[in-house]
């Protein structure tokens, strides 16, 4: 499925014509509601409806329920409806179809895990939870209700007065608070589970409140003697640190294919069509800026009437660039064909004539080209042929047949969310967890839109980080270290050096930095270094006037001097309800979303949009 120009293959001038026609009524009305529905349709037909309604009807399983095809259009049109109604003005494009379509699938995954979550915590909601809830806690808009106000303020009487009198109003309330209410009451027996005590509140509140001000020099590291690591030194490290820092797992590598959605030259050709009507039309003298206001697809100058404004040599790509410099002042191109689709070039002015860099001023009109829902067939086609083909000869043999590159991942930790090369890819990544060796994947599309076959290559509970692929990165530390250690010296000698009055006069003639700190807290970043428990420690063991002896750090060596310091006030705190609760909030709030993460990141997932072509 596919809603845009191009999105089916046109094979006439009319089609495209009566497609250009509905982009422009789109803009006017909600006729896409109905458009999407209709292309969503066909575009299941095109896949073979049939295979939908087969003995495994889904697209998708989320902890075994399954999400039916019925269920992702509802969702879909839901929002698209929604959209349509905030957004009256705006066309869909592509990426906002993706979008769109993307958020359904995880509006649906996420009612299923909410749905599971309930019934497995035994949540029950009775009609006086649901009245209560009703009369109790009436939504935000509702209270912005005017009719529902009185002097401009919410009047609870009118408000429960209108849940007695109106049956329908009622009704409508009953069925909105039975919609959110079981997983409010879910929500809150997991905060209540999360253990908050006044201690775990005090250390929040001492967090947000303990602050410290001042200055400090930083003798950095980077500023030491230059240091030399050996290959001896990087391997000893290596060798020495491997089960505590190299060791890892669980993880699995794959190898796969990658069919990238690409349009055909009949996807082309299907375009050129049009352009080739609007570069006559421009030849006949028709306003070129208003055929590219109507027609152009390129939203950074179309409003301009396609004006791209002066540009020299080696700012647009080649096929584009020849023609255009090739041109005369007020000459109009045949269509040019690029990367980015159908160009018809207009030459409005030559700004400079240099050897080195000719410039000139020009415009165009771009018919973006795009993959049609045949081409898409095709190469959804393609990689369930290469599924095939890995099972019976490998993935090595099915690649070279097919004339494309098998691609291959390092180890992926399970409890990594991306995949390199390819991204976040939840399918794919519950393939990797789940599955066995020499398990052959589903076609799954990634971030790029591309068709992916995988191959699970190897499990591994645990393995080793390969040493020629950390040695630079063991290089780098044991570098910092040495030049740590040379600063820390020069440090030293430093405060032997000079008194305490006159560090940091004396500093700066010497050149190390001096570093403004302004309220100071923990868990925040240190100006200019980063995160440095052993400075934030230091710096807050301070009082206002004091100026710290010398502290030593991974990061390098401080003098902190103090001007402010800050400290939580725990007998106002305990007698802050209003602050406790704000608190308690927070904390809770965080351990729901560790939770659900938890439980959202183990939930088995599957994903079959892409093996009926509608993704």
């Amino acid at each position: 499925m596919k809603l845009q120009k191009g999105g089916f293959y046109i094979s006439n001038l009319t089609s495209i014509r009566s497609f250009r026609m509905l982009d422009q009524l789109r803009k006017k009305q909600k006729v896409v509601i109905y458009i999407v529905a209709i292309v969503f349709i066909l575009g299941m037909a095109a896949v073979g409806i049939g295979e939908l309604l087969s003995p495994k009807p889904y697209l998708g399983k989320v902890n075994g329920t399954k999400i039916t095809y019925e269920m992702y259009q509802q969702k879909i049109q839901e929002i698209y409806e929604r959209y349509a109604e905030m957004y009256k003005d705006q066309p869909i494009d592509e990426n906002t179809r993706r979008s769109i379509e993307n958020q359904a699938w995880e509006t649906l995954v996420n009612d299923i895990l909410w749905q599971q979550q309930i019934k497995k915590h035994k949540i029950k909601i009775t009609e006086d939870d649901v009245l209560t809830e009703m009369q109790n806690n009436p939504p935000q808009e509702l209270m912005q209700n005017e009719s529902l106000q009185t002097n401009g303020r919410f009047d609870k009487s009118k408000y429960l007065s209108a849940l007695k009198n109106n049956p329908q109003f009622f009704a409508a309330m009953e069925e909105y608070v039975r919609g959110y209410l079981p997983r409010q009451k879910l929500q809150e027996k997991i905060k209540a589970q999360a253990g908050i005590t006044i201690d775990s509140l005090k250390a929040q509140y001492a967090k947000e409140t303990d602050s410290v001000s001042g200055k400090f020099i930083w003798f950095e590291p980077n500023k030491s003697d230059p240091v030399t690591v050996t290959d001896a030194e990087i391997k000893a490290y290596y060798d020495k640190n491997r089960e505590t820092e190299y060791k890892k797992g669980p993880a699995s590598r794959i190898k796969y294919l990658a069919f990238e959605e690409k349009p055909s030259d009949k996807d082309y050709a299907s375009v050129k069509l049009l352009a080739d009507e609007l570069y006559n039309r421009a030849l006949k003298g028709e306003d070129f800026a208003a055929l590219a206001k109507d027609n152009s697809d390129d939203p950074g100058s179309k409003d301009n009437g396609g004006s791209l404004g002066v540009f020299g040599k080696g700012q647009m790509v080649p096929e584009f660039e020849q023609v255009a410099f090739a041109l005369k002042v007020g000459e109009i191109s045949k269509p040019v064909k690029t990367s980015f689709g159908w160009h018809i070039i207009r030459c409005d002015s030559i700004a400079t004539i240099t050897k080195d860099n000719p410039q000139i001023k020009a415009s165009h009109i771009l018919l973006k080209v795009e993959a049609s829902d045949e081409t898409k067939n095709a190469i959804l086609d393609k990689a369930e042929s290469a599924a095939k083909l890995i099972k019976k000869k490998g993935i090595d043999a099915a690649a070279k047949e097919l004339g494309v590159e098998v691609q291959e991942t390092d180890w992926v930790p399970h409890d990594q969310d991306y995949i390199p090369g390819i991204g976040n890819n939840g399918a794919l990544l519950q393939f990797m967890r789940k599955g066995k060796e020499k398990a052959i994947s589903d076609v799954i599309t990634d971030q790029q839109n591309r068709k992916i076959v995988a191959v699970l290559t190897d499990n591994k509970k645990v393995y080793y980080e390969d040493f020629e692929k950390v040695k630079l990165r063991i290089k780098y530390q044991l570098e910092k270290e040495k030049k740590v250690a040379n600063v820390k010296k020069k440090a030293e000698e430093f405060v032997a050096k000079y008194p305490s009055s006159e560090y940091f006069s004396a500093a700066a003639k010497e050149g190390w930095q001096i570093i403004e700190l302004n309220n100071h807290k923990r868990g925040l970043s240190v100006p200019n270094v980063g995160l440095c428990e052993e400075f934030t420690n230091a710096a807050l063991a301070l009082e206002a006037g004091q100026t710290s002896g010398l502290i030593h750090t991974k990061e390098g060596s401080f003098i902190i001097s103090c001007t402010e310091r800050i400290k939580p006030d725990f007998n106002a705190f305990a007698k802050d309800k209003d602050r406790q609760e704000q608190i308690r909030k927070t904390l809770e709030d965080a351990a729901w979303n560790r939770w659900y993460d938890q439980m959202r990141k183990s939930a088995k997932i599957i994903d079959n949009r892409a093996k009926y072509g509608i993704i």
